[in-house]
């Protein structure tokens, strides 16, 4: 997409979302073209960055005296997918940790799917004034893999001046340098975890903007079980006793250029079986992230690293990575270090057209791993490689098309490699 010029803000934006712009279609107090304008901006800046809100207002009401706004949106996407070499089972996500060896006769797949739609609700109670109120709700179809089309709310939030609380990305996650793909997973070092949080993120000056969070913990770990040991026994949930601290410190070039570096904090309680007593471990992060726009290019950058966060890394959720058995140690868990980079650039043929690529790796440090429950030592992902390339036609404000082509590889500790492919073609409308 093309780029017009813009004030320089401290707001941060996605890069693909449009410049400028103002609602077209508006009920109530609104007597001019600057009110739909101001509007516009209003409802625009209460919105995820997420490249899955990227649509404009396209109708709003104004209360009367403009004591509120409100509007809804919607994006509907529908995306059909050919595999071959090893298939992943989930048509609308690539989730390389999600590849297996496919059985005799099992290596090519077709699949189709609507579970990226959502649709929204966004509404400003004082709009412009000091005491500004913000609430967002959102609910999408993409909960579990397949066709199972179960709704589920995945943003549910309130903003009042910095403050917000409630339901949304980790404060540690950049989505604004995040590229556009039409795979919904997308590149397997992404931050893509959602929590229950409450955080304050406040623009210093013009361009520099700061943000800290309190955010509820949710630990992924694999627990030792000794040999001959009853699983029933040693796989309860412990409630754990530390919030996750994230924390950011952005420069902002403009509206739509940024570099980010992010951190994170946390303490990760379990039970030793053994010693029959809790132990807590520390865990942290951090993230170095960034966009930057450059006609006809924008350029995305992430890389991250730490300890104990593996919940926070696209691949590794749901694999028992944020505290595993020490082998050395019977009964002890430790944190295994992880990382992981991406690098995307885009190239806007036109303001309607444009192509993406993009190259992600991520590893984890395995070396203390020993377990023969949940997922044994052998077939435990150690690596990862997602190779990425889309054309994207925007054939209207309403519609938009495209093609994409996805390569993954997946490394086990055991050092088994496999390998899939994936084209999509997507069909979505928004409003």
């Amino acid at each position: 997409m093309a780029v017009a010029a813009i004030a320089q803000t401290s707001a941060q934006y996605n890069p693909n979302r449009s410049r400028g712009g103002s609602v077209k279609h508006v009920i109530g107090d609104v007597v001019n073209i600057s009110d739909s304008v101001d509007v516009y901006k209003t409802l625009i800046s209460n919105i995820p960055v997420d490249k899955d809100f990227l649509n404009d207002p396209v109708f709003a009401i104004v209360g009367k005296n403009k004591s509120f706004y409100f509007s809804v949106g919607a994006n509907f996407k529908f995306v059909g997918s050919y595999d071959w070499g090893n298939p992943i089972s989930d048509p609308m996500k690539f989730a390389v940790g999600d590849m297996h060896s496919a059985p005799t006769g099992g290596n090519r797949a077709f699949g189709m799917s609507a579970q990226g739609s959502n649709i929204y609700f966004n509404i400003i109670g004082f709009p412009q004034s000091a005491n500004q109120i913000g609430l967002f709700i959102s609910f999408a179809l993409d909960k579990n893999p397949g066709n199972d089309y179960l709704v589920h709310a995945n943003y549910v939030y309130a903003r009042y001046r910095n403050l917000q609380v409630g339901y949304s990305s980790s404060l540690y996650n950049d989505k604004a340098a995040d590229p556009y793909t039409i795979d919904a997973h997308g590149p397997i070092a992404s931050g893509a975890h959602d929590n229950i949080q409450i955080n304050f993120q406040k623009n210093i000056n013009a361009h520099v903007r700061v943000g800290v969070g309190i955010e509820d913990p949710d630990i992924d770990y694999t627990p030792y079980i000794p040999a001959g040991g009853d699983p029933a026994k040693y796989t309860g949930t412990l409630r754990q006793r530390f919030p996750d601290l994230p924390f950011y410190v952005g420069y902002n070039f403009d509206t739509y250029s940024h570099v980010r570096l992010s951190g994170i904090m946390r303490g990760l309680t379990y039970r030793n079986c053994i010693e029959e007593r809790n132990r807590s471990v520390p865990g942290y992060g951090l993230k170095f992230t960034g966009s930057w726009v450059a006609q006809p290019c924008i350029f995305y950058a992430q890389a991250q690293g730490g300890k104990g966060i593996a919940t926070y890394i696209q691949d590794n959720d749901n694999l028992g990575l944020d505290l595993i058995p020490d082998r050395n140690r019977p009964g002890h868990l430790v944190a295994p270090w992880t990382w992981g980079c991406i690098a995307g650039m885009q190239y806007n043929f036109n303001e309607r057209v444009f192509a993406t690529g993009v190259y992600s790796y991520m590893h984890n440090c395995l070396r203390y791993y020993s377990s023969d429950y949940g997922i044994p030592f052998d077939a435990q992902l150690k690596s990862g490689h997602y190779i990425l390339g889309n054309v994207i036609w925007q054939i209207s404000p309403l519609f938009r098309t495209g093609i994409e082509y996805v390569h993954g590889i997946r490394k086990n500790a055991d050092r088994h490699t496999i390998s899939n492919n994936r084209v999509y073609a997507l069909l979505s409308m928004s409003f």
